[in-house]
């Protein structure tokens, strides 16, 4: 392979006076036109025969169907072979880029990896002459064949990245260090320390379904040391790219124009590019920490306070401000408007609104005054305002953690939440920008008819103004209220962009507040979709054998116990420390007790259900959950039966506000003539008790389990992967 590397120059030459086709391609790189757009470096190339590589088609329908023009059977009859090793052979590219410009291809059919070529790329990487790169393109990061493993060398003919690596003093400490040449973040490895680069491509998520992370490589040797530039890649091709007419925009980025040297096959395109649109295609095809929009309060009159100067575009605000609802519109300054957004002009500028109500519909419910950073926007929906704060993931985060529990809970508990916390957002904000609204109740009738079985289950709906609300209802964000300490943003700081995937998928990361010693599976308290990492197991340091608790017996014995348990043995210093003020007015969590006379439950039970069944005299669990909870309840009166579920209908219906989890067993009690005097729900757990359990992870960090551990515990089988 050494004598191949080192003579590319002669390769090329031998490869030319035996193919016309290749010859006139690379006369013709002396007529393409180039031209630099920005002082950072970032250059055009008019190359028209680049077409075939731009404009292919990658799809899986489009594989199919074309011969695979890099295995030898297919290629050009008078492309030669120049041998290298470890079965790889180099070739020379018929539709050069590079004044030199080659492609090393497997000789094996097999798909487009990284990390079966990693041995091979640093060989070549570590062999190159001064003024050669190689380079490798993602299976759905400007790979044109994807479907048959390949690297690239050429040389560098001003890449402006390599031209950057080059001239620049390497200043850190470490191997391993990040630039942001144009506007994204690069990693740049010095050496050619295989596990360095591993390290670095084994932190980028993989997007779901795929097999390897998005990603362009390129490396170089210089002065004797090798340079190797990670780029993480999010969407292959940008919008522009499929856009019609003056919009269109034929990039597909590949790891040259990554590097700065963008490849456009259209003369239009060449000369209209801006340097502004290029940014905006890098910023659009690199992963970047998303913007959330949350739904803070919805009223006809929203009171709010803007601490500092904040813009409308038109002119400045500060102080008392009011927004009223005007026959669909929002009444603001004396004009009816759709729609209103306020941009702090300081990035320390804060808004506050006014009587936010948290725990809707819960026994904690109350309102508050609440403080945010970022945009403040106003919509109108059903004849109401919604207020929404525009937010940075991250930042969005430190308020997160400090609402669901306090800030000064143990570290690594933090951050444990914080990464489920990141991962449940991100898995919404995927579903309420790419799929159609849902209403926000997904509801669900089984066999039988309305009147006699009503089976619902709640969940997180699909909200058309903004990715997620505030409250409970998605998790709890109070804005900066929370944030007493620094630990907060600690915890998301050491933990930033990490989110839990299984088999390479997004994990929906559902938690509540105490699971009663055992966890429940999804399909019990949502849709009849199964979730391995969001299984029924015990809550306790060696995952203990967990009796049948489906089994009516069986959940009784244990819901009237107390078994040991992480979230049934916390301590007073650990629920002070780790419990907001309102959760710790519920003394009794793990195990509780609800007494109702048979006219109060009757009378509630109508009122909360809207059915008249007579007086209630029985309460059958008819089918629990893995947990014990009751999933399938029949509720029985003098005129009639119904059955109801799932969990948090039964918690809703038979409760005030909710109780603290369907994980009860029901007992009566008679008066002196034998008629029932009294209905009691002896209960475990607080919540729907799927995923992590608040509580019991709070112990579990007290007592010096890290948060790998906690994630370990409560999603097994999960990893962990950084999503930007």
């Amino acid at each position: 392979m050494k004598q191949t590397i080192a003579n590319l120059d002669k390769c090329l030459e031998s490869q030319l006076a035996a193919w016309p086709k290749a010859e006139q391609a690379f006369k013709n790189l002396s007529t393409v036109k180039t031209r630099t757009i920005s002082s950072s470096g970032l250059k055009l190339q008019f190359n028209p025969s680049r077409i075939v590589s731009t404009a292919a088609n990658i799809s899986r329908e489009g594989i199919e169907k074309r011969a695979c023009f890099l295995c030898r059977d297919t290629r050009p009859a008078e492309q030669q072979v120049f041998p290298l090793e470890d079965g790889y052979e180099l070739l020379v590219n018929p539709y050069p880029i590079l004044k030199e410009h080659f492609t090393v291809v497997s000789t094996k059919h097999q798909p487009q990896s990284i990390r079966e070529s990693i041995n091979i790329f640093l060989k070549i990487a570590s062999n190159l002459e001064p003024g050669y790169v190689v380079f490798y393109n993602g299976p759905r990061s400007g790979a044109s064949a994807p479907d048959h493993l390949h690297l690239q060398i050429g040389s560098n003919d001003g890449i402006p990245l390599i031209d950057k690596i080059c001239n620049n003093q390497w200043n850190s400490n470490s191997n391993i260090s990040t630039i942001s040449p144009f506007g994204f973040p690069v990693k740049v490895i010095k050496g050619d320390n295989k596990e360095d680069i591993l390290s670095i491509i084994d932190s980028i998520p993989i997007i779901d379904g795929e097999y390897e992370p998005r990603m362009n490589i390129i490396a170089c040797n210089h002065q004797g040391t090798v340079y190797t530039a990670i780029i993480k890649r999010g969407k292959h091709r940008p919008n522009c790219y499929y856009a019609d007419g003056a919009e269109k925009r034929l990039v597909s980025p590949g790891t040259l124009d990554m590097c700065g040297l963008i490849i456009t096959p259209r003369e239009d395109d060449f000369n209209n590019l801006t340097e502004r649109e290029i940014l905006d295609i890098y910023r659009e095809v690199t992963p970047v920490q998303p913007l959330l929009k949350v739904g803070i309060i919805n009223a006809e009159q929203i009171d709010f306070s803007l601490n500092g100067l904040f813009t409308d575009g038109k002119q400045c605000y500060s102080g008392e401000q009011s927004v009223t609802i005007a026959e669909n519109k929002i009444l603001w300054q004396g004009n009816r408007i759709d729609t209103l957004s306020l941009k702090p002009l300081q990035s320390d500028n804060t808004f506050t609104l006014h009587n936010v109500t948290i725990g809707i519909g819960f026994h904690w419910e109350r309102k508050e005054e609440q403080q945010f950073s970022g945009e403040l926007s106003f919509k109108t929906e059903n004849n109401k305002i919604w207020a929404i704060n525009g937010i940075s993931v991250e930042e969005y985060l430190v308020s997160v953690i400090s609402s669901e529990m306090k800030p000064s809970a143990s570290a690594e508990f933090l951050k444990a939440h914080a990464v489920i916390s990141r991962s449940w957002v991100i898995s919404q904000c995927r579903s309420s920008r790419y799929n159609l609204p849902e209403s926000a109740s997904l509801c669900k009738h089984s066999e039988g008819s309305d009147s006699d079985r009503i089976i619902k289950w709640y969940d997180h709906e699909q909200h058309t103004l903004f990715d997620v609300c505030a409250d409970d209802h998605c998790q709890r964000y109070q804005g900066r209220n929370r944030i007493i300490n620094s630990a907060a943003r600690r915890a998301v700081q050491d933990t930033h962009s990490e989110i839990i995937t299984y088999n390479g998928y997004l994990c929906d990361a559902r938690f509540s507040k105490c699971c009663g010693g055992v966890t429940e599976e999804f399909e019990s308290c949502w849709q009849e979709e199964r979730h391995p990492y969001l299984a029924v197991l015990r809550d306790n340091r060696n995952n203990n054998e967990i009796p049948d608790l489906r089994n009516e017996e069986n959940a009784k014995e244990w819901i009237l116990d107390t078994p040991k348990s992480f979230c049934g043995s916390a301590d007073k210093n650990t629920l002070q420390k780790s419990l907001n003020g309102y959760d710790l007015e519920t003394p009794d969590f793990y195990r509780w007790q609800v007494e109702y006379t048979v006219s109060e439950l009757t009378e509630l039970f109508q009122r909360k259900s809207g059915l008249d069944i007579g007086t209630i005299t029985d309460l059958k669990p008819l089918k629990r959950g893995g947990s014990g909870r009751i999933i399938e309840l029949e509720v029985t009166g003098s005129r009639r039966s119904i059955v109801i579920g799932k969990e948090l209908e039964i918690r809703r219906v038979l409760s005030e506000s909710h109780l603290y989890s369907s994980a009860f067993v029901v007992s009566k009690e008679y008066d002196s003539q034998g008629n029932i005097s009294k209905i009691v729900l002896n209960g475990a757990g607080w919540g729907h008790g799927v995923g992590l359990c608040q509580i019991g992870a709070a112990t579990m960090g007290d007592l010096g389990y890290s948060y790998k551990d906690i994630l370990q515990h409560y999603y097994p089988g999960t990893e962990l992967k950084r999503c930007y």
